[in-house]
């Protein structure tokens, strides 16, 4: 299409210069180069001392560091806390052995089983029948004297306790019955089914850090695992009798002999043996295995470059030895480049990574060249500041004698991620933040405390650029960072136990000064970033959204009509992109200059015709189009007089997307002349583009929904819902809404924020003494002058509304109210050839219908 070919001669020089595949590939290498340049500036060869000193030598001169490495000593000390640490940490071994249970089941089975073969051959052991029949005869008091006697050999050696005599003498009573034995088994196997310990004084020492519990069976390991909670897992062996008394409750019910029950629980809890005891092999052998896996620990001592490694008339000693080989070894080519290679792959990874990351898996992570382009510039502008920071920080600590690492705190790194949530979005910002961190931290010596300094910084800042209403707003973001950048240089201070340190309360300052030198440095930059890249930022239509603006002055003075309409469209536009979290500060400014237009012409737009003067009415239909279609042409014209940014041109150019001038159109149909060219429907559209953003697809709704609103004659809350069900489903329907990022459950949304601005608006108004009570009057101060019945209609520069159209929506007929296709009368003749073929109608919006 011919404006599509205009529209690609308007794109930005970045797309002209950056569409060739060539233009491409030549940009990321120069910015690859760039990064990393920035980054490994200080990757330099060293050259080697010209002398080198041996062990006991004296120096004849001041040995001086030529350039900076790291010395590194193992500190003996250290290491041992270390490892005594690790062996402290280690969870110690216990063992529990299931088998325990059965064996004393096994005890007591072999007992009684003995007791009661030989109480019954010394009652009568010339009988054939069972031992319990045979004991059964004979007389309580004899069991007992004869089981005294059996006592020592057959009873106390099986079972391996010695119980009371009072409890032994009950059992015999019993004539150690298999009924009693199976008791006393049940209830010793039920406790002893609980992991039980000597003491719970050895599991105090290992509370905090667990154990290694181990099943055992015959001295074979089945299961092993680390047991947090100690204190509802374990029993110690003085709380047996407790569960013995508890298990007893509801086991022993049908013991009726009291002296014999309790007989029962006291040979049980007598019984109870731990089951789990402490492995010192095992554990000792554990912490001496993790001990071994301690590496040495190693004392870093940071050399700088010029600083004194040996003074002149000093001995050279093994540690000024060790210290000239790492500094040698430092500055080997081949070290050098591994290094140089290192941060290079480090930092192609970190983009590209996230790139990618970004555009598969962030829904507003747009990829255009432009954007790519603003934010590689950004970076490699971030980058080269924290580099001349960093060595700016370098020089003013060798000359006031402070570490240089505390002077990285002033430098603003919240910037970066300010400016880019700014002029594009939180998905961009935060990708951008993470790349920028790490290499950060790879710039500051592979720095994990300056990276994660740089991150949060730029994550609190980027939210707090979020909404901004005026350029104070960053200020005050700054400060909000600088708060934060000090608690965090308190937490590093804290880490490394410098917080009494000379230097904290200067740490503390930069680290404020720094996030507040961030508002200030992105209110500097966001004027070049606009002007450069032409970005529209919240800042820009803040400045725009000044009603005094010459282009709004312009259209107050010539069209005051379609001025009124804008505001309206614009509260419009803003309640619906708010109730979907589209951007409301543009979608409401791009609603103010939407229809700038129309001072051209005001005239030939209901809005600011007079009573009873129309001038289309001496118009031919096809020329009347014209004219209403121009609007959007000299709408771009005045923009561009006036410089409004592109993304209000868009507001301009697409509101009103390829829609029909309906009335128009039908009435050239019905006066079509069968001898003349058929009427061309393209005449009739608007060039379009249709809608290519969320903002604008909602002005597009909203245009046509204010001004069909105004041509109602009883704009009722049910009404007012209908209208915008059915004005939305048609802009679906017809495609105007195919080429934006709206899902139906926006539409729906958006229906509802509409429904509720117009029922505010079309409120019911109580009538005043004096009033007239002819509600016909007031509609008819609502709506043009009457036209030709054939012909009476409420018109609107998006869509309009057929009288019978209304009539149809007033009682619920379903019909399409928008009149897009429609006859303005029952006569004309019905449009065939709608290239613009509808979808099935969407379900009702915005909840019930009315």
């Amino acid at each position: 299409m011919p404006k599509r070919l205009k529209k690609r001669a308007q794109d930005s020089w970045f797309t002209k210069v950056f569409s060739h595949p060539a233009g491409q590939l030549a940009a990321f290498a120069g910015f690859v180069v760039a990064l990393v340049l920035l980054v490994t500036a200080d990757f330099d060869q060293s050259e080697r001392l010209l002398r080198e000193l041996a062990v006991g030598d004296t120096a004849t001169k001041d040995i001086i560091a030529q350039r900076d490495f790291t010395y590194v000593q193992r500190d003996e000390v250290a290491t041992r806390m270390q490892r005594e640490q690790v062996a402290n940490e280690t969870p110690a071994v216990f063992d529990w052995q299931e088998g325990l249970n059965a064996q004393l089941r096994k005890s007591i089975s072999e007992a009684f089983d003995q007791m009661r073969v030989q109480l019954a051959l010394r009652i009568d052991g010339q009988s054939d029948e069972a031992p319990e029949q045979i004991i059964a005869r004979a007389d309580p008091a004899r069991r007992v004297a004869i089981s005294r006697e059996l006592r020592q050999e057959h009873f106390d050696q099986k079972l391996g306790v010695q119980l009371r005599d009072s409890d032994f003498e009950a059992f015999a009573r019993n004539g150690f019955s298999a009924g009693t034995e199976s008791q006393l088994v049940e209830l010793v196997s039920e406790v002893m089914s609980n992991i039980i310990v000597a003491s719970r004084r050895i599991l105090e020492m290992e509370r905090e850090r667990g154990i290694f519990l181990r099943r055992m069976r015959e001295n074979q390991v089945l299961i092993e695992y680390h047991v947090a909670d100690i204190d509802s897992r374990f029993v110690s062996l003085e709380r047996t009798p407790v569960l013995v008394e508890e298990a007893a409750a509801t086991s022993l019910t049908s013991v009726g002999d009291r002296e014999l029950r309790n007989a029962i629980i006291s040979t049980a809890s007598s019984l109870m043996r731990p089951n789990t005891n402490i492995n010192q092999s095992e554990t000792l052998a554990r912490r001496s295995q993790v001990q071994s896996g301690v590496a040495d620990q190693l004392v870093r001592e940071e050399i700088r470059e010029g600083q004194v490694l040996i003074h002149r008339g000093e001995v050279v000693t093994q540690r000024h030895r060790r210290q000239i080989d790492t500094m040698l070894n430092a500055e080997r080519s081949f070290e050098s480049t591994q290094g140089f290679a290192g941060v290079v792959l480090l930092s192609l990874i970190f983009v590209t990574t996230l790139h990618i990351f970004g555009r598969r898996n962030l829904r507003f992570f747009a990829s255009s060249t432009k954007d790519l382009i603003f934010v590689a510039a950004s970076m490699l502008l971030m980058l080269g500041l924290t580099r001349f920071s960093i060595v700016v920080s370098e020089l003013l600590a060798q000359q006031l004698g402070f570490p240089s690492n505390f002077l990285l705190f002033g430098i603003p790194f919240a910037a970066a991620g300010m400016l880019i949530r700014l002029v594009l979005n939180s998905e961009h910002a935060t990708i951008f933040t993470i790349v920028f961190a790490l290499l950060v931290g790879v710039m500051g010596d592979q720095s994990l405390e300056l990276a994660s300094f740089a991150a949060i910084g730029g994550f609190v800042g980027a939210g707090g650029a979020t909404k901004v209403r005026s350029r104070l707003a960053l200020i005050w973001s700054g400060l909000i960072v600088g708060g934060v950048n000090a608690l965090l240089v308190l937490a590093i201070l804290l880490m490394n136990a410098e917080l009494f340190s000379f230097t904290t309360l200067a740490a503390l300052g930069l680290a404020v000064f720094g996030g507040v030198l961030s508002g200030f440095l992105v209110s500097a930059l966001l004027p070049i970033v606009e002007s450069v890249f032409e970005y529209t930022t919240d800042v820009k239509l803040l400045e725009l959204a000044n009603l005094d603006h010459p282009a709004l002055r312009e259209l107050i003075m010539r069209a005051p009509g379609s001025y009124h309409h804008s505001m309206m469209v614009s509260s419009l536009c803003e309640a619906a992109a708010e109730s979907i979290q589209a951007n409301a500060l543009l979608a409401r400014v791009g609603a103010y200059y939407h229809d700038i237009g129309k001072a051209k012409n005001p005239g030939y737009f209901a809005e600011n015709q007079k009573l009873g003067m129309n001038p289309h009415d001496k118009l031919k239909p096809n020329m009347s189009a014209l004219i209403i279609k121009a609007h959007v042409k000299d709408g771009l014209e005045m923009a561009r007089q006036h410089r409004l940014p592109k993304a209000i041109q868009d507001f301009i150019a697409q509101h009103h997307g390829t829609s029909l001038i309906a009335y128009f159109y039908h009435k050239a149909k019905q006066q079509e002349d069968p001898d003349i060219q058929e009427v061309d429907e393209k005449d009739y559209r608007y060039p379009g583009p249709r809608p290519q953003s969320r903002e604008i697809a909602i002005c597009l709704l909203a245009d046509g929904i204010e001004a069909a609103s105004r041509a109602m004659p009883e704009p009722t809350p049910a009404k007012l819902k209908g209208l915008v069900q059915t004005m939305i489903s048609n802009a679906f329907t017809t495609g105007q809404l195919d080429e934006c990022d709206l899902t139906l459950k926006d539409l729906n949304t958006i229906a509802t924020a509409f429904h509720r601005i117009l029922t505010g608006i079309y409120h019911h108004r109580p009538e005043y003494p004096g009033e007239k009570k002819d509600k016909s009057s007031d509609v008819d101060k609502r709506q043009k002058p009457k036209k030709p019945k054939d012909e009476e209609v409420a018109t609107s520069d998006v869509w309009e509304l057929t009288e019978r159209a209304r009539q149809e929506e007033e009682n619920g007929s379903g019909t399409d109210a928008a009149g897009e296709g429609r006859k303005p009368s029952a006569g004309g003749t019905a449009r065939k050839n709608d290239k613009d073929s509808r979808r099935t109608t969407l379900p009702r919006l915005g909840g019930g219908g009315s």
